[in-house]
Formats: C-alpha cells, structure tokens, sequence
C-alpha cells in the first residue's frame, strides 16, 4: 500500500530523519504541546529523531499510520491513525503554529478520514480534543465527526488531566461531512 496521500494543497507521506529538526522545533512550542495529549513539554533534545526512527513507511508496529504533512515543500505538521484497545482507530494531529487558520489540518484530516474509510475499510473513526482547542473541534466537524462526550484525559505537557470533547465518525455520518 502506496504510504503518501495527496491534496491539491497537501503531500501527507511518512516522516523522514530530515524531518527531525521541524518536529524538534514546532513540538517545542508550548501552543502546539499544550494541545496535545502526547508532546511533552519542553520537548527534549533527540525525541524527534527516535520518534521518527520508529515509524515505518507511515505505518508503525503498533497498528498507527502516521503522516508528516508536507505544505508547498516544507513539513508542517503530523497526522495519523491510531489504533486504541477498543480496537477503534483515532484521528490525530497537530500543525506548527505558523500555518495556524489557513486550513491544512481539515484538508489533511479530510485526506487520512478518506484513507481510513476507503483503504483500510474502517467503519469507524473516534477523535478528540481539548475543550480549550475549539480550532481543532471545528475540524473535526467540517470532517463529519459528531460530538459522542466527554472525558477527561492525561496531557504530557499540562502534567495533567484535561476535558477533551470526543468526537465519532461512522460509515452513517458520511454523507454529512462538509467537502
């Protein structure tokens, strides 16, 4: 299975050692960090280049898709699919804060919901964010996810627990999703 996606804007492909200094770079910024669960904060020097090492061809050992996001030649950003123990996946991403508001993570969520739906044939989605990150709610709405609730999850870079609005997509909310 061919591991890049495309957009007319977007080049989503597997992440590449050269990318480790754009990771190392946007993770370490508190407004990127804070709104994830994952990226610690300050992020440390060489958990970009492990990170990367760990993935392969955009797909990991663990069952995740993860996909630099590649804008006009430059890397802006991660994707990817996750699988969790109720054995859904979960969309994820972030983008470096200089592309905030110019659309790229709804193209690229776009991009990897399509990927999940019609190459992996998913039935299901789940997503999530922090009920302080409205940006990325209005993603995944624009996507098709429809809010499911609420539940409280760990932030590594808050050092703590955070309401996150959760979000499902199922092959019957489809024919919803805002193009």
């Amino acid at each position: 299975m061919d591991a890049t996606l495309t957009t007319e804007r977007l080049t989503l492909r597997p992440l590449r050692p050269e990318d480790a200094p754009a990771v190392q770079r946007y993770c370490n910024n508190w407004k990127v960090a804070r709104m994830t669960t994952r990226i610690p904060y300050p992020y440390p020097d060489g958990l970009a280049e492990d990170w990367i090492a760990g993935q392969a061809d955009g797909a990991s050992d663990d069952g995740a898709y993860r996909f630099g996001i590649e804008y006009k030649g430059e890397l802006v950003g991660v994707i990817g699919l996750e699988r969790m123990r109720s054995d859904d996946f979960e969309v994820g991403y972030w983008i470096a804060e200089p592309w905030w508001g110019q659309g790229l993570a709804t193209k690229a969520a776009h991009r990897v919901v399509a990927f999940a739906l019609e190459d992996l044939r998913l039935d299901r989605l789940v997503a999530g964010h922090f009920e302080d990150n409205l940006a990325s709610g209005r993603v995944l709405e624009k996507c098709g996810f429809r809010y499911s609730g609420e539940a409280r999850e760990w932030s590594k870079a808050r050092d703590g627990e955070v309401v996150c609005k959760r979000f499902l997509l199922s092959r019957e909310t489809i024919g919803t999703a805002e193009r």
